[in-house]
């Protein structure tokens, strides 16, 4: 700690004669930051008023502590060799790697220039990306209008998120749903466990499919699943059920049309025989003739 000290107070001397009477036409402006565990995250800053500008050290401290946490001047880093300046010349802009939950935070930033010295509080916030949401149901098989509970889990994610439902028209089920949390925090490394349950006490089986969307606490997109339930093997056998009967009718009707020919074939052909009788031939004259008819 002493050395940076020592060097801070040796920097500064050097830093005041070089600053020009313009400090008050120019300021400082960074933004709210949110970094995401594991990644780069980037602090954006920018000068205001000001076109030709030259930075020449920049003093990052994490309140409240006294010792800096970075000192970079002249391309030099002295502290956390994560962070950086994006542009060592014009862009007052920091990024560091690695991103780590204790990052998360208040800093006091001071960036000295060729035109003056300028000191504003930023302030970090840090996320985990929530991993692809798993679905299931209960029970597995679902008959129609029938009972079931749809399921939806993410994990590793932080802070505390949301999970919205959807059916197949867009229509949000979030309203009938229960959602629980569940945090852990094991040796400073943060994540919160989301479950949704959607209970449906009779279930349209045509709203299918469900999507699950799991949002962070800044309501944008983590991930998402769509869920399918599987219809009972009942189900299907009633569904199956009218097409065997329909087969079955068919059958009895063709067989029903060839007994029907059948009869009108052996009508048509006693009604012959009995004219043929009646205008005098006989079975015996049939024989005698020769004329017999099958």
């Amino acid at each position: 700690m002493s050395s940076v000290m020592v060097m801070v107070l040796v920097i500064f001397p050097l830093f005041i004669p070089a600053v020009r009477p313009s400090e008050d036409l120019w300021d400082l402006e960074c933004l709210p930051t949110v970094g995401i565990v594991a990644q780069t995250t980037v602090i954006s800053c920018s000068f205001r008023g000001v076109k030709d500008i030259k930075i020449v050290a920049v003093i990052l401290t994490k309140i409240p502590q006294d010792k800096p946490l970075l000192i970079i001047h002249e391309g030099k880093i002295e502290g956390d060799q994560r962070f950086c300046l994006k542009n060592q010349a014009m862009d007052p802009s920091l990024q560091f790697s690695d991103t780590m939950f204790s990052d998360e935070g208040k800093y006091l930033y001071k960036v000295v220039t060729d035109s003056g010295v300028k000191t504003l509080q930023i302030s970090i916030s840090v996320t985990a990306k929530y991993q692809n949401p798993i679905t299931s149901t209960w029970p597995h098989e679902i008959p129609d209008q029938g009972p079931v509970d749809l399921y939806c889990n993410a994990t590793d994610g932080y802070p505390a998120g949301f999970i919205h439902w959807f059916d197949r028209s867009g229509t949000n089920w979030t309203i009938n749903s229960e959602l629980t949390k569940a945090t852990k925090d094991i040796n400073g490394l943060k994540s919160v466990a989301l479950s949704s349950k959607l209970t449906f006490k009779s279930i349209d089986l045509g709203l299918a499919p469900f999507t699950c969307i799991v949002f962070n606490s800044k309501y944008v997109k983590d991930g998402e699943s769509t869920l399918l339930p599987k219809p009972s093997k009942h189900d299907s056998n009633k569904e199956s059920s009218p097409s065997n009967t329909t087969h079955i009718v068919a059958g009895v009707m063709v067989i029903g049309s060839l007994i029907v020919g059948l009869l009108f074939a052996l009508l048509c052909f006693r009604k012959r025989n009995v004219q043929r009788y009646e205008s005098g031939n006989t079975a015996e004259d049939d024989l005698e003739t020769g004329n017999i008819t099958p």
